[in-house]
């Protein structure tokens, strides 16, 4: 790296073009300009300008140091001046979210940025654990998660509630469907598939868990907008939250399943949604209307 105070002296020389004035603006000794010259020509192992008395003229390699020399403080002053400002309008904002909150969140967040060109929004679908460890490991600023965890490091701040379903072939519209049926329908499975499938199975059938650990796989697939195309052919079931349900195109060929002996059916089954940030770590402002448009939908 060069020496940034000899390079600072060597720009003002070859803008006064005089060593003495030049020393006289930087409040230095007119040995001391030649000395700094001497050493940062020392460090870039050429000469940098012919002198001519208190005078001089550029050598080629001096060129080409100024102008370089000329970006990088432009560049240096940009940067300064940036990070002086934390406007709510500029910079990248990193979410992180379960597959199914993207689907109804990424067409808002875009909405927002459009009129914004010095905004950006960076929107990554993850299961939760890969979403705590990107937020500790600063890959994301912001997270939703659906556990609550306590950690440390971490601000947890409680979000709302997402229902989850159980999607089935639309053949079952009119049937009140039990545990053995959907056991021997099988299921589609995907990244949170287990995870979902367990809370349905500790709300509607908690005398079966041991059973429901072996429900029958039919199908996989980490692509959310393709697990319900096997239930809309009539292969299995799949267990997915409301907002992923209503983005199906398909929606014809599904439906909501109606539980048999189910007492508190229309209670349903909800999982709840948390907002994860580093809790050392502020957020800076562009961030505060992301989390107002999350609110606002979920």
């Amino acid at each position: 790296m060069l020496n940034q105070q000899w390079l600072t002296t060597f720009i003002k020389l070859v803008e006064v073009g005089h060593f003495t004035h030049t020393a006289e603006q930087l409040f230095m000794t007119q040995p001391g300009v030649s000395q700094h010259i001497k050493k940062l020509e020392q460090q870039v192992g050429v000469a940098l300008l012919y002198r001519v008395g208190k005078r001089f003229e550029l050598t080629e390699a001096g060129i080409q140091l100024h102008q370089q020399a000329l970006l990088w403080q432009q560049q240096q002053q940009q940067l300064l001046s940036q990070l002086a400002v934390d406007d709510v309008y500029v910079g990248e904002c990193r979410v992180a979210c379960s597959g199914s909150l993207a689907l109804l969140l990424y067409p808002h967040l875009i909405d927002y940025q459009q009129p914004h060109q010095q905004l950006q929004i960076s929107l990554e679908a993850a299961p939760n654990k890969r979403i705590i460890d990107n937020v500790l490991a600063n890959q994301v600023e912001l997270g939703i998660i659906t556990q609550a965890v306590h950690m440390d490091e971490l601000q947890l701040t409680p979000l709302g509630q997402q229902a989850l379903c159980i999607v089935m072939p639309k053949k079952y519209q009119d049937s009140a469907i039990n545990f053995e049926q959907l056991m021997a329908l099988g299921m589609v499975a995907h990244p949170d598939g287990m995870h979902y499938w367990q809370q349905i199975v500790n709300h509607y059938f908690n005398d079966k868990q041991a059973m429901a650990q072996q429900v029958p796989i039919r199908s996989y697939v980490n692509q959310l907008n393709q697990i319900l195309v096997p239930v809309a052919k009539g292969l299995a079931f799949a267990v997915l939250p409301q907002f992923a349900v209503d983005s199906f195109a398909q929606q014809a060929q599904i439906c909501i399943a109606k539980l048999d002996n189910v007492d508190d059916l229309k209670q349903g089954v909800s999982e709840p949604l948390f907002l994860i940030n580093k809790k050392h770590r502020p957020l800076a402002k562009r961030y505060q209307p992301i989390i107002d448009i999350i609110h606002n939908l979920v």
